[in-house]
């Protein structure tokens, strides 16, 4: 976000979650943030903490899926989705970390029509299904490879800490970890 440099109108964090990502989007410039998330507890917490305060002028938030009740175009859209895809019926109740089939699609397809033309699409993603053997699937490089959508500009990738060693669970797989930030804008239509 510090190396933004395109127009500061608007924002869409979709998962706004904590609102960690909200709270850059605000701190870096841009003059309304919508958050969006499945989770009430979310929107529910993010509005007490923010109260009455220049932060809940500055961000609205709907309690909703993907992009709730905003559908106007906008410069920046940020997703932080959910890293693993639901493997059992168990899976279903923790949506923070795992997906359904159909999320990323939906995703897309609604990103398709409310990110503005010269805008940009950032999603922070995660290795962890493939080093862990739940998929070989990447939903965000399927995509790209299979979709007339989005266009990668910029891939960031960046390794995983080491876990506490106080820590009991499995974590061999964490020394290949990386977390991905893509940035895609709109395929050119050529």
């Amino acid at each position: 976000l510090k190396r933004y440099k395109g127009p500061k109108k608007t924002a869409i964090d979709v998962g706004v979650g904590s609102g960690a990502l909200s709270f850059q989007l605000v701190g870096h410039g841009f003059q309304k943030v919508y958050g969006t998330d499945i989770n009430p507890n979310a929107i529910i917490g993010l509005t007490e903490f923010m109260g009455d305060t220049k932060l809940s002028r500055k961000i609205e938030l709907d309690h909703a899926s993907l992009f709730g009740k905003w559908d106007k175009q906008t410069e920046l859209i940020v997703f932080n989705p959910p890293w693993l895809p639901i493997s059992s019926e168990n899976d279903r109740t923790d949506k923070a970390m795992y997906y359904p089939e159909e999320l990323f699609p939906d995703f897309f397809a609604a990103a398709k029509e409310r990110l503005a033309v010269d805008g940009k699409l950032l999603i922070l993603f995660s290795n962890l299904a493939q080093i862990t053997d739940v998929t070989n699937d990447h939903p965000i490089e399927n995509e790209i490879a299979h979709h007339d959508r989005f266009q990668l500009e910029r891939c960031y990738k960046k390794r995983v800490k080491a876990a506490s060693d106080k820590t009991t669970r499995e974590q061999n797989w964490r020394a290949s970890e990386e977390v991905e930030l893509w940035v895609l804008v709109h395929k050119n239509s050529d």
